[in-house]
């Protein structure tokens, strides 16, 4: 609870007051029990309750993020559900995953930022920059898959197990420089799209990747703008619910995303932790 609260203070008192809420009136079932549901989830789709958490906390890193993920969505549901209408509530997936993703990177810049240990602040930033190759690449990855799947059903072409498996080796290939050889990839890897049950619903998972920009673009903000980006976090992000479209709610918190900015933001924050885990591999040589 301390370590997310101080991670999250750039984000303003109410919010923090808001977490002390959340913490201390049981709005978490965080604990593993038998037969408990696996992973971590936020309910704030009912209107008139404030949101629950439910996840499963073994005392990890990962765990710690988790919840202030899911924190993030929690927040986001309070303070949309306060100020909105019901009709006007509820929230795109694009914004919830900023408002959840920009609590992770406020978490691991502070705790990186704590770290002596050049072994774990090294694992913390390998972390972290696997969260960019997941998160952004891997899931532009899956949305240029899901796009050409399209593309060839409207040609009229059979969408057989051994076209798309040819089309998803050929991507994965071409996403991870096989012919360059920075990475080979194995071609037993062509079946995962089948278990990849994003690929079942509709066609979303671009938004993960644009979100990721975002997000990575408002905590660069939160940290730099003081009350005055503060109270615009509160009052025209996390309070808007749906009662705007998504860019200019986010164009009211410094981040426009009809501009490159916000990717440019992403791709220097990535190169900065590559940089950083050279400098410290170097120093311990």
């Amino acid at each position: 609870q301390a370590l997310i609260k101080e991670a999250l203070k750039p984000l303003g008192e109410e919010y923090v007051k808001t977490l002390d809420i959340a913490f201390n009136n049981r709005w978490i079932d965080m604990f593993p029990t038998p037969g408990k549901r696996s992973g971590a989830y936020s309910t704030g789709s009912e209107y008139d309750v404030h949101p629950y958490i439910l996840m499963n906390y073994n005392g990890q890193y990962d765990d710690v993020s988790t919840l202030a993920h899911e924190l993030g969505h929690t927040m986001h549901s309070y303070f949309s559900n306060k100020h909105q209408p019901f009709v006007n509530s509820r929230y795109p997936i694009f914004l919830a995953e900023v408002a959840s993703t920009a609590n992770e990177n406020l978490l691991i810049e502070h705790v990186i930022n704590l770290m002596d240990d050049p072994d774990k602040k090294l694992a913390l930033l390998g972390s972290w920059l696997e969260s960019f190759r997941t998160t952004l690449f891997r899931q532009t990855m899956f949305a240029e898959f899901e796009l050409r799947m399209h593309e060839m059903a409207e040609q009229g072409k059979s969408l057989t197990g051994e076209a798309l498996s040819k089309l998803y080796l050929d991507l994965l290939k071409e996403y991870y420089g096989d012919a360059d050889g920075v990475t080979k990839i194995d071609e037993l890897y062509a079946i995962e799209w089948a278990y990849i049950p994003h690929f079942y619903y509709n066609f979303y998972v671009f938004q993960y990747a644009t979100s990721y920009c975002a997000s990575t673009a408002l905590a660069e903000n939160m940290l730099t703008g003081g009350q005055e980006m503060v109270n615009k976090y509160i009052n025209d992000f996390l309070s808007a619910g749906s009662s705007d479209y998504a860019i200019p709610i986010l164009q009211k918190v410094g981040v426009d995303m009809t501009t490159t900015e916000p990717f440019e933001k992403a791709m220097k924050k990535m190169n900065a932790i590559m940089d950083e885990m050279e400098k410290i591999l170097a120093e311990k040589k």
